[in-house]
């Protein structure tokens, strides 16, 4: 019966972590998509483009951190994950409870921090910022 419950509750954190693992991708999409709507604003825009195209970093930045704070959530969930799998190989009273979904972090800005920074995570901010900063300092070049 106990082993029940343990395989219910990883099938329960196997769908948060696909969840999870979606939203993140959700959100690098709906980057891009914000920052090419901002870039074709501008091509339709002659007037003040330099400021309106700093304002193309917010949604990089704010989408930078929230794919961060998802792959956080995903790590701490993919921890949990691995300590009920070894009850089932090792049961023993100490550990995660039957469907306890508790996923505290001792450091949470170090880890949301670490999420942000992994390759997988900062390599479209990465090359989003640039690209802006790139144009941005094209059109003040040619102004």
């Amino acid at each position: 019966m106990n082993t029940e419950y343990r395989v219910k509750h990883l099938e329960m954190l196997q769908s948060i972590i696909t969840r999870l693992s979606q939203q993140s991708f959700t959100v690098r999409g709906w980057s891009v998509t914000l920052v090419s709507v901002i870039f074709a604003l501008l091509g339709a825009q002659s007037q003040q483009r330099s400021a309106v195209i700093l304002l193309a970093l917010a949604p990089t930045w704010i989408f930078w951190g929230l794919d961060g704070y998802y792959l956080g959530l995903e790590r701490r969930y993919r921890r949990l994950f691995a300590a009920v799998a070894a009850q089932l190989q090792l049961p023993s009273t100490s550990g995660p409870q039957p469907f306890d979904m508790i996923t505290d972090s001792a450091h949470p800005v170090r880890d949301l921090l670490r999420a942000a920074l992994a390759p997988s995570v900062a390599a479209i901010p990465a090359v989003l910022t640039a690209v802006i900063l790139g144009y941005w300092a094209f059109v003040v070049m040619t102004s």
